[in-house]
């Protein structure tokens, strides 16, 4: 009697679940453990501590929060490691030449086979997760939140089946062209977070010899690694009500990432049948390659050459250049182009060894094929330096900013004016062009030095970030800076509160100031009423007059003479629904014309401050009277400067 060819096999669906019980018996312990045993210690937890409300919509929406956590970190991290220890165990017999001919001697088509083992773990795992949402919702009946909290369960399911999806289906195309058991959790790791650790590789190679590079974005093509983009881009977003004292609780929580989860499931679903289309033609007597497919071999070494190029680069050289700052230009990037061919060489050759099974791989033309990968990497990092590319030089067109924001000694703004944008542009073109005056004096201590960073955010929500240290000896860039840091826009963004300022959120205030009798500093607390008719009656106005929140980068003459020794400063907290605090901190320097300030602190603390020059002199002073005192004392060694030869 003929045979009939099957594309699916119950025996094999079965046999899987029944050989590899330990691995779905683990997932469902570890998710037992996330969800539904952690929801009930939480649930309790708060029971006992958020007693100030009786509203049943904060502790559910709490509740919400836990369980939508769970479903983006845990559901992203469970599935990436079970998708692959799944895929190993359904996959196991593309690795051995003795097992792949047997199945391949089997009535059933290799599409059969492929059904058969993938559907089995796919399978295994929705049931899982089916068991765990109905434990999820008996504890959420127990607490009677069912009516109020199914939803999330009932979210957490579908975010649990969508990662699912994905990393089980990118793990079987993994194993289609892997011919190695060994070779597949490394592929499947590596392809994972390629994208991101490769430009985030790329960014750190350019910022030691490009001018201005930024690490802040790092991480533009995220989208292409699943599980960075939805670890760092997607979250649960709390939906918000006010409260009768001006703040808001959450009510609510939903998640934002609902598109990505179902276009990288649907990416997952093509992933599969890509996976059997491969399996379908792969040559079976490839078992044990570490690459199983020919077309895929030279992507493999000309990967693995590029990745060893930029992992050893950036590991040698700040290694051996850990302590040494004066490296700039031309000079780090040939140090850095010599490490990096150190590096493709190790990875082209070791490719070479780990497909051809032999040590024997310095031929003419593997040398050749090194040569090119060389090549490329020169001519890139030559472009680089001398900014062929124009990425030095690149500037955001202003009609397209939407705003810019600038950090430097810990203070920052946000400029969303357009001639204020104009200004910061042309302040970055200013930079620039000084560049070689300031790598002049990188690793010069005896400089002041100002980190300064640009990040604009363009009208379609992109951003653009360029980071210098700028010498105030190199040009008047620091000074322009300082300029633009204390416009009235840039004042009142670094000098508003994320909280809201009143009798009761005010913590905790003083004033602290330099004592001229004493030559010391003293602070002087003030109660949440005076703190607040400070604030209110004279900071304020004063800030709106241009005269107080002011900054300055360069600490010369006119900084000593213009500002008190006397700063104001106060803490503000309120309560949020989750029981933790939202809290903000404000601070002040006294200038000599906020004559509001100047006027409530010299008729309510009864002080009259001094300025920074004379406070400097003071303290200069006494210590000068007390080095006098000691060596009169004690005496001193003296040493005697030996002249300079001719």
């Amino acid at each position: 009697m003929k045979s009939k060819t099957s594309y699916f096999n119950k025996t094999l669906f079965l046999n899987l679940l029944k050989r590899n019980w330990p691995i779905f018996a683990i997932y469902l312990i570890v998710w037992l453990i996330i969800l539904p045993i952690s929801l009930a210690n939480m649930i309790q937890y708060n029971n006992l501590t958020m007693t100030y409300t009786d509203d049943i919509r904060i502790f559910v929406a709490a509740m919400g929060r836990h369980i939508l956590s769970a479903g983006l970190y845990g559901g992203v991290i469970m599935s990436g490691i079970f998708g692959m220890l799944i895929a190993m165990a359904a996959f196991n017999y593309l690795y051995n030449a003795r097992s792949v001919s047997m199945m391949c001697s089997l009535p059933i088509k290799r599409e059969g086979v492929f059904l058969s083992v993938f559907t089995s773990g796919l399978t295994a795992m929705f049931v899982i997760n089916v068991i765990v949402f109905l434990i999820t919702l008996c504890v959420e009946a127990a607490y009677g939140m069912l009516a109020l909290g199914a939803g999330y369960a009932l979210s957490w399911l579908a975010m649990a089946c969508l990662t699912n999806l994905f990393f089980l289906g990118f793990a079987s195309l993994c194993a289609s062209f892997t011919g190695n058991i060994f070779t597949l959790p490394l592929v499947y790791i590596v392809l994972n977070f390629t994208v991101y650790v490769v430009e985030l590789l790329v960014k750190t190679v350019m910022s030691l010899f490009i001018y201005g590079i930024s690490m802040r974005d790092a991480d533009t093509f995220t989208t292409l690694s699943p599980p960075m983009y939805l670890l760092l881009r997607t979250n649960p977003e709390s939906i918000l009500e006010p409260m009768g004292n001006g703040s808001n609780f959450a009510i609510g929580y939903w998640y934002n990432g609902w598109i990505a989860l179902v276009v990288y499931a649907a990416v997952g679903i093509v992933f599969a049948f890509l996976a059997m289309a491969i399996i379908k033609h792969r040559r079976m007597e490839a078992a044990g390659d570490v690459v199983a497919l020919k077309p895929l071999k030279p992507v493999f070494k000309y990967c693995l050459s590029v990745g060893c190029a930029l992992v050893l680069g950036i590991v040698i050289y700040q290694t051996v250049f850990s302590r040494v700052t004066t490296l700039y230009g031309v000079e780090s990037m040939l140090f850095m182009l010599l490490f990096m061919l150190f590096g493709a060489f190790v990875g082209y050759f070791a490719a070479e060894m780990l497909m051809q099974k032999t040590l024997h791989v310095f031929s003419g033309r593997n040398w050749a094929g090194m040569g090119v990968t060389a090549f490329l990497i020169i001519s890139l990092m030559v472009c680089g330096e001398y900014d062929v590319f124009g990425i030095e030089s690149k500037l955001p067109d202003a009609n397209e900013v939407k705003g810019v924001s600038i950090q430097c000694a810990g203070e920052p703004l946000l400029l969303e004016e357009p001639e204020n944008v104009k200004a910061a542009i042309t302040l970055q073109r200013d930079i620039i062009s000084h560049k070689n005056l300031n790598e002049a004096y990188t690793g010069n201590y005896n400089e002041a030095s100002s980190y300064v960073s640009f990040v604009y955010t363009y009208q379609n929500g992109k951003t653009f970030s360029r980071d210098y240290n700028i010498y105030s000896s190199a040009s008047k860039d620091i000074y322009t800076l300082n300029d633009l840091m204390n416009v009235k826009e840039a004042v009142d963004y670094r000098k508003e509160l994320d909280v809201p300022v009143n009798v009761d959120t005010i913590a905790d205030a003083y004033v602290s100031y330099f004592d001229i009798a004493d030559s010391t500093y003293k602070d002087f607390e003030l109660s949440a009423e005076q703190a607040y008719q400070l604030y209110t009656e004279c900071i304020l106005p004063d800030i709106d007059d241009g005269t107080l929140g002011k900054v300055w980068l360069v600490t010369d003459d006119n900084y000593y003479a213009s500002v008190y020794a006397c700063t104001i400063n106060f803490s503000v907290e309120k309560r949020l629904s989750d029981n933790n605090y939202k809290r903000d901190y404000f601070y002040t320097t006294l200038t000599l014309n906020s004559e509001r300030t100047k006027q409530w602190l010299s008729s309510n603390l009864s002080f009259e401050p001094c300025t920074m020059g004379e406070s400097r002199d003071i303290m200069n002073a006494a210590t000068d009277s007390e080095s006098k005192a000691y060596a009169e004392k004690y005496g001193t060694r003296t040493t005697t400067a030996i002249p300079a030869q001719d």
